[in-house]
């Protein structure tokens, strides 16, 4: 069953990235007069939160900090309409949620990075919605640093499985089969199952508690990665050939190298045998994604990085590319092929 809602949820996905950037606008207009004061004190950040989307909009949201990241429960009544689309009543809330979000991080003195609006529908809160948004983003729109357009791509947006309802219903099943006193139940869960993700993949709320992680700038760039190569892959005419059957981005620790670690399965949908042809086909897929992980590592200027890792998971083919290489190339200094000879 879950697995049916994630597939008719995604035409809702695209329906929402569409009404994304007219969100952005109208948040543009309403943030260039606060900007810079502090209106709203870190003492009562989740407080104030609460109660502008009450007394604005009538939304009851709960609100929670975790280190810097602001998290944001939305609970709705229609999050999806009878074919399991995002509903429009719904996505006006969210709309309003994600605003308020922005007004409260641009005019704190908290140091808040993140924000993250977790939207579920009360009927089904297994399904939920998420967005993360980086605050230096929504400054740097605000001052048209960059565009709109550029502030939608580095908007991190999902329609997934609740992780924390996924793993607890996992284990009941297994407390089930035991028959299991449903006070131990209980006790084993919250001892052992209900602590905080070490990912931002395992990010939700659950029967009333938060499952925040406090989120790194590096894990942030690393999905919006992911994100950026999956929507190219899957907007582009030319790369309609390819079949994008998954995409995912870690930040990771090796051997005491920072590396950015992007693993995906695009596969050619056309019948290739002959090796030249397919080598064509490789370093295509190669270039399309390494050049969506460059823009963004490139975009934020960040370079607390050693190597960019991109594995192709059908062929087993990696690409490393090293901090210096990239800035080189995004500087025009070293052409596409000089990055594809690290291809193994």
């Amino acid at each position: 069953m879950i697995m049916q809602i994630k597939e008719t949820c995604r035409p809702a996905g695209r329906k929402l990235l569409n009404l994304i950037p007219v969100v952005i606008s109208f948040s543009i207009i309403l943030l260039s007069t606060g900007c810079g004061e502090i209106t709203y004190p870190k003492e009562k950040l989740g407080e104030s939160l609460i109660k502008l989307c009450k007394d604005e909009y009538h939304i009851d949201v709960d609100a929670s900090i975790i280190g810097k990241t602001l998290a944001i429960y939305l609970p709705l009544d229609n999050l999806f309409d009878v074919t399991l689309n995002i509903s429009e009543p719904a996505w006006d809330k969210v709309s309003d949620v994600l605003l308020n979000a922005r007004r409260i991080s641009l005019s704190t003195d908290a140091d808040i990075k993140f924000y993250c609006v977790i939207a579920q529908d009360v009927r089904l809160p297994e399904i939920q919605l998420v967005i993360v948004n980086y605050v230096e983003d929504a400054k740097r729109v605000l001052f048209s640093d960059i565009s709109r357009g550029e502030y939608f791509k580095r908007t991190l947006v999902d329609i997934n499985e609740n992780p924390q309802a996924k793993k607890e219903q996992a284990i009941v099943d297994v407390f089930g089969k035991m028959k299991l006193e449903k006070e131990w139940q209980d006790k084993i869960l919250e001892d052992f199952f209900r602590s905080p993700p070490s990912s931002l993949e395992g990010i939700g709320y659950w029967q009333k508690k938060f499952y925040i992680k406090d989120i790194t700038l590096e894990e942030f760039l690393a999905q919006q990665i992911a994100r950026r190569i999956k929507m190219r892959f899957r907007e582009e005419e030319d790369l309609e050939k390819y079949a994008l059957k998954s995409v995912n981005g870690k930040f990771e620790i090796r051997d005491g190298l920072k590396v950015f670690f992007i693993s995906f399965n695009a596969e050619s949908i056309l019948f290739i045998v002959d090796p030249d042809r397919m080598l064509v086909a490789e370093r295509e897929i190669f270039t399309n994604a390494f050049e969506e992980a460059s823009d963004v590592i490139y975009g934020y200027k960040f370079k607390n990085f050693d190597l960019a890792e991109l594995a192709e998971k059908s062929t087993n083919k990696k690409l490393l590319v090293s901090k210096e290489n990239l800035y080189l190339f995004k500087k025009r200094k070293l052409g596409i092929d000089g990055i594809l000879g690290g291809i193994k």
